[in-house]
């Protein structure tokens, strides 16, 4: 399915209807729908962002890993709105973050308590300065304004190859407290490959 909003094209893929449909047929606890309710949130953080400040995207596609938004190519962009984009994400959460705890103030309800809460955690998950994350591109872009691109690169490494080891420790940790907790792991693998991928930056 393909449409278009305000110029922008987007696409909904096969596979992103048949893997909703297919989540909601399990009939999977709330907290797994409601945390792809605030990914995709998230992303659209992003997309309001780099939209408010004059980089329209080129096409925004729904696939089966999420929301995965398309630049223009060659569009010219500073580092200071590159800064402001990478945060857009982590901001949204914030902004869900803070909403649930006003409304926890007025009413009690245990799935807008387990939607701050993971809007809090995908806020802190993302800011880490790990590449790849929202944390590490900004790092990235603010370093870059002193440092030339090797120098940059060479700090994210560092703190990306250190934040991860503390994930795997807490992985493991958790793993042996648990029994069966494996998902810290296997996040941690997911960033080490990602970070491993390519060398962009």
């Amino acid at each position: 399915m393909i449409f278009k909003i305000f110029g922008v094209k987007v696409e909904i893929t096969f596979w992103f209807v048949a893997f909703i449909t297919f989540i909601i047929s399990l009939n999977v606890p709330s907290n797994v729908l409601i945390t792809i309710l605030s990914s995709l949130l998230h992303e659209t953080g992003h997309l309001l962002v780099m939209t408010s400040v004059g980089n329209k995207p080129q096409a925004v596609r729904f696939e089966i890993t999420g929301m995965n938004i398309i630049r223009q190519p060659d569009f010219k962009i500073s580092t200071k709105n590159e800064i402001l984009i990478a945060l857009g994400g982590p901001l949204t959460n914030l902004i869900c973050f803070i909403t649930s705890v006003v409304i926890l103030c007025i009413y009690e309800n245990e799935k807008i308590l387990t939607f701050g809460c993971i809007n809090l955690i995908l806020m802190i998950f993302n800011l880490l300065p790990i590449k790849k994350l929202d944390g590490g591109m900004a790092l990235y872009y603010i370093l870059s304004q002193k440092h030339d691109n090797i120098t940059c690169s060479k700090i994210l490494k560092i703190t990306s190859v250190f934040f991860i080891a503390l994930i795997y420790i807490w992985g493991i940790y958790a793993f042996v407290s648990s029994g069966y907790n494996i998902s810290l792991i296997i996040i941690a693998i997911f960033l080490t490959l990602s970070m491993l991928g390519n060398n962009d930056y």
